[in-house]
């Protein structure tokens, strides 16, 4: 076989891989509802990146923060790391399309658990008001946290609706 035949055998195939279910990651929507996830999924990246950076980045106040929480000092000192990883696991399973709607759900059940933190906050179940946020995070008053939680949720419960009908063959018929 001459050199040239084989190589661009070599290419065809390197082409077919790269649009294949295997690798094809989910940066080429190829509808309305499939351009909403992705875009979606991209501020739930940027989200969870960011939580989960500001507070690696900052470790000794976040542990600080984290051992002030109700939680038993072992406890607190297990989600001090358990948190972050959580946070980046999500951003990660957003990244590729075979694990998009895995991502979805894990953001939306984090989100779920930090508004239900936010929510005994605010009705002072715990005493004290204790706070392991980071970055612009930390800043936010808890009736604005609790206002961004909740707006993160609806965008993730939409993104999760739109990937089930794509999923399902198309968008109301018109893939």
């Amino acid at each position: 076989m001459p050199f040239g035949t084989e190589s661009g055998l070599i290419a065809a195939e390197l082409r077919s891989m790269q649009t294949s279910d295997n690798i094809q990651t989910s940066f080429k929507p190829s509808s309305k509802p499939g351009n909403i996830v992705q875009v979606i999924s991209y501020l739930l990246i940027l989200l969870w990146v960011y939580a989960a950076a500001s507070k690696l980045i900052d470790y000794d106040t976040s542990r600080a923060q984290m051992l002030n929480q109700i939680f038993s000092k072992s406890i607190a000192n297990v989600l001090v790391w358990a948190v972050p990883f959580t946070e980046l696991l999500a951003g990660s399973l957003l990244i590729f399309l075979k694990t998009r709607l895995a991502g979805l759900y894990a953001s939306l059940l984090l989100l779920i658990s930090f508004t239900i933190y936010i929510g005994l906050v605010m009705n002072n179940v715990f005493g004290r008001i204790p706070c392991s946020c980071g970055g612009v995070l930390n800043k936010m008053t808890w009736e604005q946290h609790l206002t961004f939680n909740l707006a993160f949720m609806l965008l993730t419960s939409t993104a999760i609706l739109f990937s089930a009908h794509l999923k399902e063959g198309g968008f109301m018929g018109k893939e």
